[in-house]
């Protein structure tokens, strides 16, 4: 089902096609600094995975994308774009796209690189920093799923995880965190089958949140999921499987309906600093 979308993200990888920005032209910077965290058994150390939006990942060497599902089928996007839906290596006009107000998010369009597809939205967080945004979703209806995502391969046609890829860096890892403001979520680490998953429930931070004026970084939470906490999906969870980040094909932050939620069915999530915790 994903593959299309999915393709996008690749695409992204590959070509760094340029976000939704907006107005925002702070320049950004990857560095980042991290202490260690000992105890009589153990030292856990912070290893970067993405600590930036706009950039690729430190760890992996690829980009933030975004997805939707209407009734658990790929959103068609094409009722809110006039121009060709098929890729082309030059940003599209500004007046192919359309009103945007029936869709899952609100986002722009684009074709760049990749057939259409919903561009990356960044916020400013700090002068150096911009955080990945899933912005405005509106979910309606049973099936209905946003979500972005950040995988571990480079190339659609090699679909690889952890393990097959020969990163090493996650090996013993006994937590992930990140900062993030906005509405709440699933954190998941997927496979290379889109049904086997685990994941863990995030709460929001607080109500529907705004980007006139956008959050102040104050009111950002960080979260700490530790391994033994994550949940198994599709056969993880009929057969019990034990975590196993070599297995780890994909990371997504995903959004769904929920009847009588209306807290959870529209809102906003921003995130940066996503760190992974090994013991050494």
């Amino acid at each position: 089902m994903f593959k299309k979308i999915l393709a996008a993200g690749v695409a992204l990888a590959l070509f760094a096609c340029s976000p939704d920005k907006g107005e925002d032209n702070t320049p950004t910077n990857s560095s980042k600094g991290g202490g260690t965290i000992s105890s009589s058994s153990a030292v856990v150390v912070p290893i970067q995975i993405a600590e930036n939006g706009e950039q690729p990942s430190i760890l992996l060497q690829t980009f933030y994308y975004t997805y939707a599902l209407k009734a658990n089928e790929p959103e068609d996007l094409t009722p809110y774009w006039s121009c060709s839906v098929e890729k082309q290596d030059d940003k599209p006009d500004t007046a192919c796209q359309k009103d945007m107000t029936n869709a899952v998010l609100q986002h722009k369009l684009t074709n760049q690189y990749s057939p259409l597809h919903y561009d990356r939205v960044l916020t400013r967080i700090n002068p150096l920093t911009r955080g990945i945004t899933l912005k405005e979703w509106n979910l309606t209806g049973n099936g209905d799923e946003a979500a972005f995502g950040l995988n571990v391969y480079t190339d659609e046609a090699n679909i690889q995880n952890i393990g097959e890829r020969g990163l090493t860096n996650l090996n013993r890892i006994v937590s992930f965190e990140y900062k993030y403001v906005g509405g709440a979520h699933e954190f998941r680490v997927g496979s290379k089958t889109e049904a086997d998953f685990w994941y863990y429930d995030v709460p929001a931070t607080a109500g529907e949140i705004t980007f006139d004026p956008r959050p102040e970084e104050s009111e950002y939470r960080t979260i700490t999921i530790p391994i033994k906490d994550l949940k198994g999906m599709g056969s993880f969870a009929t057969n019990n499987t034990p975590f196993d980040i070599s297995k780890a094909a994909k990371f997504l932050w995903a959004v769904k309906y929920k009847a009588g939620n209306a807290q959870n069915n529209k809102n906003s999530l921003i995130l940066y600093d996503f760190m992974g915790y090994v013991e050494q």
